[in-house]
């Protein structure tokens, strides 16, 4: 297993980001936010420059998170997402070394998923696979897929051998279920190309440091390691103020303070798997 982290999750901006995480001994990033807005809705001139930044600080690139869609299925910026985001995405993935790509599920109500979705996303998967690249389906709360379990039914039901899932428990556990690992994980680990580390508090209805969550991160990872996975850990924090009783780290401010804390605590138990 690898580690890797978002860039915009340990500082939005992306030098210093790169800067910490190289400090930090982590050998990959993962990208989302840009000073010029969600990738790749930046400008050439911009995404180029990350590019060399990443380079230069020793860094690869994990994946990539364009937000693809986390929207209605009726709305009209699916056609755009489809036709040149999704084909730029790709595009800019590969240039910096990478051909993973994250999606989402479209917004979801209180249905069953509709056909179209399914239509949608393997229409993605398609154009994907034609760029040479992976597109993972991460399960999102407001998405369709909203939980692992509904989220594999997805990637199941598309069928393509470039679609597979974006595990992760933490959104699972604020889209409500109390069962992300064991119960969840047992009936998609077969679907697992990429895994987002954070935790939720249910009692606070709020995103949490890794140690202070429902997520059972050490059983988790226990079972992707006996499972032989060999992607990506890249922690997501999502915790932006420091929590009450807690110093800031030396010279960091509270997101990235916990993001130090969230990986610390991710190295620990990998430390422990491995003794």
């Amino acid at each position: 297993m690898h580690l890797s982290i978002f860039t915009d999750e340990v500082s939005p901006n992306p030098q210093r980001a790169m800067a910490l995480a190289a400090a930090w001994d982590i050998r990959a990033v993962e990208v989302r936010n840009l000073p010029g807005g969600r990738f790749p809705r930046a400008a050439d001139g911009e995404l180029a420059e990350f590019g060399r930044w990443v380079e230069a600080a020793g860094l690869r690139v994990s994946g990539v998170s364009p937000g693809l869609f986390k929207c209605a299925l009726d709305d009209p910026q699916v056609r755009e997402g489809i036709d040149r985001l999704l084909p730029r995405s790709c595009e800019w993935a590969q240039r910096w070394g990478t051909n993973l790509v994250s999606v989402f599920g479209f917004f979801r109500d209180d249905g069953t998923v509709p056909e179209g979705v399914i239509e949608y996303l393997a229409q993605m998967a398609s154009i994907a696979a034609e760029h040479g690249c992976q597109l993972v389906l991460e399960n999102e709360a407001v998405c369709w897929g909203n939980t692992g379990r509904e989220a594999a039914d997805i990637v199941r039901r598309v069928d393509q051998p470039n679609f597979s899932l974006l595990w992760d428990p933490g959104n699972s556990a604020r889209a409500g279920s109390r069962d992300a690992f064991p119960g969840e994980y047992a009936e998609l680990r077969d679907l697992v190309e990429h895994v987002h580390v954070k935790n939720f508090h249910s009692d606070r209805d709020a995103w949490s440091l890794m140690a202070d969550g429902i997520v059972d991160w050490a059983g988790q990872l226990a079972a992707l390691q006996a499972d032989q996975y060999a992607g990506y850990l890249v922690v997501e924090t999502h915790v932006k103020k420091r929590p009450p009783g807690l110093q800031m780290r030396d010279g960091l401010d509270g997101l990235e303070s916990n993001s130090l804390d969230n990986l610390d605590c991710l190295r620990t138990h990998l430390q422990r798997l491995a003794d």
